[in-house]
């Protein structure tokens, strides 16, 4: 059994790790890389617990254990023999995995690729987190589970606001997301203990410019 608070001296992991060069973030920035971080971030775990946790088979994910354990995004901290085989236990290397903002450069081509690839690969792996956890809550109550009904927030908003009040907003809302992060991660026997999310999308949103001349409509009505 892999040890639920593991942690030496030489297992150290990173309070942060900057992401500096495309090709790491490529690695990142997969929808199925991005879950396995967040699966690993609690404990190191084996390739075997992953999979299980995914709902796939462990040979799909060989190929994306040995690209994040590669560009330096999880390392293994322990091995054990079962059955004669070697098996690895995994670890993320950082707890927070950051990107240059070189890398994000919007007014670059290139920047605003690397841009796309986050939002997306953020947007994908989170759609496929929220449905597999309904499936898999689904599947636990046909087999017997307790019910335990629990608040699930889902929201889409935007205001207009001056630059001052909205970045006002940014700090609380960040200082909100920092004490999330900084909870620790509880293993209990005692009472049910469970992963909970938060996908976080704050941002200008901006509409293309309407071309010079044309009528917006606005002021027709007084």
């Amino acid at each position: 059994m892999v040890k639920d608070n593991f942690i030496d001296s030489n297992n150290q992991k990173l309070p942060r790790l900057i992401i500096k060069d495309l090709e790491t973030l490529k690695v990142l920035t997969d929808p199925l890389r991005l879950q396995i971080i967040e699966l690993l971030a609690p404990k190191p775990q084996t390739v075997n617990q992953v999979a299980q946790q995914l709902g796939l088979s462990p040979s799909r994910l060989y190929y994306h254990f040995h690209l994040l354990e590669s560009s330096g995004l999880i390392r293994v901290v322990e091995t054990r023999m079962v059955s004669n085989m070697m098996e690895k236990i995994y670890w993320i290397t950082a707890d927070t995995f950051d990107v240059d903002k070189d890398l994000l450069n919007f007014t670059s081509d290139k920047g605003h690729e690397n841009i796309t690839r986050v939002v997306t690969s953020a947007l994908d792996a989170t759609r496929e987190d929220v449905l597999r956890s309904l499936q898999a809550r689904r599947i636990e109550l046909e087999h017997g589970a307790k019910p335990n009904p629990r608040d699930m927030v889902i929201k889409k908003l935007k205001k207009r606001l001056r630059t001052e009040t909205y970045q006002h907003f940014v700090d609380a809302f960040s200082a909100l997301m920092q004490e999330f992060s900084d909870l620790p991660d509880e293993f209990s026997e005692e009472g049910e203990v469970s992963c909970y999310a938060v996908a976080c999308f704050l941002y200008p949103s901006f509409g293309f410019c309407e071309e010079e001349g044309q009528d917006s409509g606005d002021d027709d009505h007084e």
